[in-house]
């Protein structure tokens, strides 16, 4: 694949200097480099995941008090977090742009015979930050606490466009709208929690995250859109956010415990946008399955072993290296500064007493 790509890059150089067409060449640089990269990661990934397959797996316990909410849970690996949930007898709540789909999918699951747990469908864009708000107060109306909050709809290497708010899709509905949630969420899932059982939060990020850098001059790549570099940077932002609310909700003792899990390279719809899906009929037998994937997301929900383990990256349901940046105090602090400040918040913990 990295073979491939590189023989890509070197005739499209060849012919664009052959042709000498005018055009920006920063862009195809940066374009080839982050194709190289991504491969690169990619095949390490897919090998990483073939040598600790052993260790990709979770039970899916009882738990009927539980109460969780996913993201995306509609389509892709989200649909089968939701349907896993279901099996551990939990009320699902499935957060999706189209309610349509999310009660299509539920009927799907219990016509395939599981009727364990319970599921309702609440519309959720995460392309828009006064959704995030109306999502939170209707969840509010009718519930209490939650135990769970998964953060998983994403979308990856799309055309520039910018959401409502002015903010380049892909850092929205990734990283902004998730981080904006997990604030407005803050008082029912410390209502959820209690000493023996922390109530948690999981980002669903990705390897894409080494590749991505932090570039808070323009954050929303306004001067040099690059669609590779965007979708690294929100995943890259997922991790360090990850880190830095952890060690906020334990100094606070909130008895939240966050985790960033990378569910692997995984054969879904979420790729159509890269050069891999043009090989889809050969992906099944090279990456993930998307019940192969929700497994680590699983663990994180629900696996006792991290019950007090927060803050950590989980790939096939092991802890893993993370880029170095995310433990950077600094790089910390001037993200959530900067998430606050798009997303309107005069503090995170506004809502909750601490």
């Amino acid at each position: 694949m990295l073979l491939i790509t590189a023989s890509m890059c070197a005739f499209l150089f060849g012919w664009l200097y052959y042709y000498k067409l005018r055009i920006n060449l920063s862009f195809l640089l940066t374009t080839c480099y982050y194709n190289v990269i991504y491969s690169k990661i990619a095949i390490q990934d897919i090998i990483n995941d073939k040598i600790n397959a052993k260790n990709n797996k979770t039970d899916l316990l009882p738990m009927p008090e539980k109460i969780v909410i996913v993201t995306g849970g509609s389509r892709g690996i989200g649909a089968i977090v939701t349907k896993m949930l279901l099996q551990c007898h939990m009320e699902v709540i499935i957060a999706c742009r189209t309610p349509a789909a999310g009660e299509k999918l539920i009927s799907q699951i219990r016509k395939s015979g599981i009727t364990s747990g319970k599921a309702r469908v609440y519309k959720l864009d995460n392309a828009s930050l006064e959704s995030v708000k109306e999502f939170v107060n209707q969840i509010k109306l009718n519930y209490k606490k939650i135990h769970i909050l998964i953060n998983n709809a994403g979308i990856m290497f799309t055309p520039r466009e910018e959401t409502k708010d002015g903010f380049e899709q892909q850092w929205s509905v990734n990283y902004l709208a998730h981080f904006y949630l997990t604030a407005l969420l803050l008082p029912l899932l410390k209502a959820g929690s209690h000493p023996q059982e922390n109530s948690r939060v999981i980002n669903v990020s990705s390897c894409a995250h080494y590749a991505g850098h932090m570039q808070f001059d323009d954050i929303n790549f306004k001067k040099n859109f690059n669609t590779y570099a965007m979708y690294g940077q929100s995943k890259l932002a997922q991790v360090i956010s990850t880190k830095h609310l952890q060690n906020l909700f334990k100094k606070n003792q909130l008895g939240i415990q966050m985790y960033a899990v990378h569910p692997g390279v995984v054969n879904t719809d979420l790729f159509q946008h890269s050069y891999i899906y043009k090989f889809k009929f050969l992906s099944k037998y090279i990456i993930k399955s998307p019940e192969e994937g929700a497994i680590a997301i699983i663990y994180a929900a629900t696996n006792d072993k991290i019950k007090e383990r927060g803050g950590i990256y989980i790939n096939n349901c092991k802890e893993t290296k993370v880029n170095p940046i995310a433990f950077d105090k600094s790089v910390q602090e001037k993200l959530f500064h900067l998430s606050l400040e798009q997303v309107q918040l005069k503090d995170f913990f506004q809502y909750i007493d601490i």
